[in-house]
């Protein structure tokens, strides 16, 4: 049996997925002038239309020296899982202020371009104030922003010890544990 709080969150979940479900897709080579200003490339502006109005929420990777842009929608559901942390919990607390610092709301200008922190611009190894040449990309429901020699050797680059098609396998795994892996029909 469902409670009622159950019920609401189970409404509250398809509203969003309804309202909210993204597939943001492209590459793109940008510039990034001497101001940190962006072009936002016009495709992936298409395909964020429905919610652009509301902003973009602009952070650093956890794991990559990218930036990482969230609609602000997903931010949103982002900063709910952060809501969910104990405040009384050390390693909590210390998660969420790494996590949270530098998260800023941009907007893009009436030329489509967007402003982005200079403190942010240093962790992407972007120089504040010297203009240079990103890589933009969708990536699902957010945005990476690159500079274009590091997107180059981490994403693009060929290590010769890398196994992608075992790195896919392994992610197959984590997302449906019982799955065989020799199973060829569910491609």
């Amino acid at each position: 049996m469902v409670g009622n709080r159950g019920i609401n969150r189970l409404l509250l979940d398809r509203q969003t997925a309804q309202t909210t479900m993204l597939n943001l897709l492209g590459e793109y080579h940008c510039r990034i002038d001497a101001k940190g200003r962006v072009s936002f490339p016009a495709k992936l502006r298409k395909q964020l239309d429905r919610v652009l109005h509301d902003g973009l929420v602009v952070n650093r990777d956890i794991f990559e020296g990218c930036l990482v842009l969230y609609p602000k929608p997903e931010w949103d559901k982002v900063n709910a899982e952060m809501g969910q942390l104990s405040r009384y919990d050390r390693q909590h607390q210390l998660f969420q202020r790494k996590f949270m610092k530098g998260a800023t709301l941009v907007e893009l200008d009436g030329s489509g371009r967007m402003l982005l922190p200079s403190a942010l611009l240093d962790h992407a190894g972007l120089e504040a104030g010297k203009a240079a040449d990103c890589v933009v990309t969708g990536l699902g429901e957010k945005i990476e922003v690159w500079a274009k020699d590091r997107f180059e050797n981490q994403v693009l680059g060929d290590d010769e010890d890398f196994d992608f098609g075992a790195l896919a396998e392994r992610v197959r795994q984590d997302i449906e544990p019982g799955m065989n892996t020799n199973d060829s029909s569910r491609n």
